[in-house]
This record gives structure tokens, sequence and C-alpha cells, in this order.
């Protein structure tokens, strides 16, 4: 904790009970849940979502069993899962700085469980910490939420992007309405009416799979090797490392774990640049079609007949080699790379954005919420801080 010196004059030595009072969450099963618009967050974070909440937004919510110390916040009604600590009373405190605030206590190091992960309300409670006075917290808030907001917008080109590029795939190979196509004879497949010239392939033969070269590397390791490089599980990034294994674009296909996503499509990742992958997921480049149409097509795809084990899903490559792929002719596959590349392109630019962004709060923020950056003669023409 920064010496008291480093701060301005409203910061005040507490307690995290005096600061916010913690409730444990409501059980619900998955069962239970009836569609709707309200947010069911658990441990790991939002899950699903529910036609009934339980708290009023905005909230904060505390990974309590399980995954321990993870912070998510609400602005709308949600329910919190038992699995959860929310706050129940703020103590007048601002609920966006508290955010901020409780993710840089680490609160997941508070473990009481034996078997299962615990974290406990009434020893949360008594932590030592510091704050400052509502305004002070307002405006440290105001800056780190023009970062996410940034990066919230950033998602959402990213969403409409890969949307568009999906609907172009759609159309030109699932209606098959590409350009021209109202002049081109048509065969049967095994699948469907398709145009002449085009072919129905195994996906092993129209990839290069480079899942020999992979290589998983412990937690320990990774903490004694930060870099830029980032390394990749089975369905997102765990670290950045000193070295990579790859360089160049590539399709990772999650192996096993989190095999599936809610619609049957294999959960997949499109790397563009300087990268390392454990073994828990497939390294794919396209051969006879892009990386971008190969991404596009299992996208599409419901893989849930090529997945073994109920326990622990897993795809393994035999079974995905045996995918039957489609294969248009050279002539429509160039001209759609040359449509979707672009989209692909400016996601990777987006998402680098993002990372920019992240990078600069998360350094910011632990100097913002203890004081070690003075904000308090800072003049912020967002909110009205007095309020």
């Amino acid at each position: 904790m920064p010496d008291q010196t480093a701060r301005s004059a409203d910061w005040r030595y507490v307690t995290v009970g005096d600061v916010v009072t913690l409730q444990r969450g409501f059980d619900i099963t998955k069962a239970a849940q009836a569609e709707g618009p309200y947010p069911v967050i658990s441990s790991s974070g939002p899950t699903s979502t529910h036609a009934v909440f339980k708290v009023e937004g905005p909230g904060v919510v505390i990974g309590r069993k399980g995954v321990l110390g993870g912070v998510y916040f609400s602005e709308a009604p949600f329910w919190p899962h038992d699995t959860t600590l929310w706050v129940k009373d703020f103590h007048g405190n601002d609920p966006k700085f508290v955010y901020y605030w409780l993710s840089t206590l680490g609160l997941g190091r508070y473990d009481v469980g034996a078997a299962n992960p615990t974290l406990n309300r009434n020893h949360a409670h008594l932590l030592p910490t510091a704050i400052p006075g509502r305004t002070t917290q307002r405006k440290i808030a105001a800056i780190l939420s023009a970062y996410d907001d940034l990066i919230e917008n950033n998602n959402r080109r990213i969403k409409l992007l890969e949307e568009m590029a999906q609907r172009v795939y759609r159309e030109w190979f699932v209606d098959f309405r590409y350009p021209g196509h109202e002049g081109d004879p048509t065969v049967e497949s095994e699948v469907a009416l398709m145009p002449t010239g085009w072919e129905i392939r195994p996906l092993g033969t129209t990839v290069e799979n480079f899942d020999r070269l992979r290589r998983p590397l412990s937690g320990l390791e990774r903490s004694v090797r930060p870099g830029p490089f980032p390394y990749y599980g089975a369905a997102k990034v765990f670290d950045f490392i000193d070295d990579y294994l790859f360089d160049g674009t590539y399709l990772l296909v999650a192996e096993d774990g989190s095999v599936i996503t809610s619609d049957g499509s294999p959960v997949l990742q499109y790397v563009t640049g300087k990268f390392w992958a454990n073994n828990h997921t497939h390294i794919l480049q396209g051969r006879d079609v892009s990386t971008e149409y190969l991404c596009l097509f299992l996208q599409e795809l419901s893989i849930s007949g090529y997945v073994t084990g109920a326990a622990q899903p897993k795809i393994t490559q035999a079974n995905l080699n045996r995918i039957p792929c489609l294969v248009p002719d050279a002539a429509v596959r160039d001209r759609f790379d040359g449509l979707v590349k672009p989209m692909f392109d400016l996601i990777q630019s987006v998402q680098a954005t993002s990372h920019a962004l992240r990078a600069a709060r998360d350094l910011l923020l632990p100097r913002l919420v203890s004081g070690e950056i003075d904000v308090s003669d800072l003049y912020i023409d967002m909110w009205d801080l007095a309020a």
C-alpha cells in the first residue's frame, strides 16, 4: 500500500466492510432459468440470462466458490449466482469505482475452502484498505470507464464485421447465390445440389495441420517468461510470453474442454502474427481453401457428431480430418477471399487496438485506485461529480 503522503487529503484508511457489505448470491439451476434479458452472474462471470432478476443495477459481483476473486460489474438488473458474493450496500461509495477497486485487492488469495476453493465474506470484510472521497472515486471511475467504453465499442465493431463476413459466406456457399450463379450448371452431391466443378472433400485434405508443433507451458513457466507474444489455450489467450512457435495466419480449433459453442459449432480462434499455442487446440491453415474461408465454414458447421467423451468432450485430429468440406472452384474462391479478407484484416486491427487499450487501462488501474496517481485537481467534464 503506498504511503499516505502519496495521496490527496481525502483518502482514508478503512476495512473492506466499511466500504461495502457483501452478501452471498442466490442458487438457481440451469433448468430453472427461463429465457429473459437479465444476466445470471456466476463465479466465472455472466454465463446465461433469466426472465427474473434478484438485484437492481448497478451492481458488483465477486467470485465466491470455484473461481475465486473475479470481479464483475452490471449496469442492468441481474441475478448473482450462489457461487458469488454481491455488494448489498455500497455505503455511499460509487459503484463503478468499487468495481475497479475490488479488482485490485487480489481476493482470490483468501481461500478458506478445503476441497473446493471458497471466499468467506466475513474474512473479506476485515481486510484493511484505503479509499478516497466520492468525488475522487468518480473521477477515477470516469478515467477507467473511458478505456472500457472504447474497448466495448471495438467489441461491437468486431461483432458487426464477423456477422457481415458470415452473411456473405451463407449467401455464397449455403444458399449458392454467389455472383454469376444463375448460369452455372449443378450436380447432385452427398450434401446438396451444388455447382459443377465444386467438390465435397474430407477436411484433412484441404488444410495443413500443425499440431506436432504445439507445446504446453505451465503457469509457473509462463510467469517467469513475460513478453509480447500471446499464449493460446483452447478458447482464449492465457498469457503473453517472451517467445513464439507460430508466425502467420492460422485457425485454432478447440481440441478439448471448450470444444463446442451453444449452437454446436466448434470453438475457433482466428490468429495472425507471432504466437504460442498449447496442446488443447488444433492448429490449422487452409491449403486448397483460404484460412478465412475455413474459419467461416467451420463457424457454420455443427460438429456434435464428431465429438467424443461425455465428461471431457474432445475432437480428435482424425475426427476433424473426416468432416466433409465444401471446396468451391478456384474462381469463386478467389472472388470470395477478395471480399472477406479485408474484413478479417480490419477485425485484427481493431483487436490490436483493444489490446493496447486494455494494457494502458491495466497499467493505470492499480495506480489510480491506490492514490499513487493523484486526480484531486483533475477536471473531468463527463459526470456531475458533485452528485
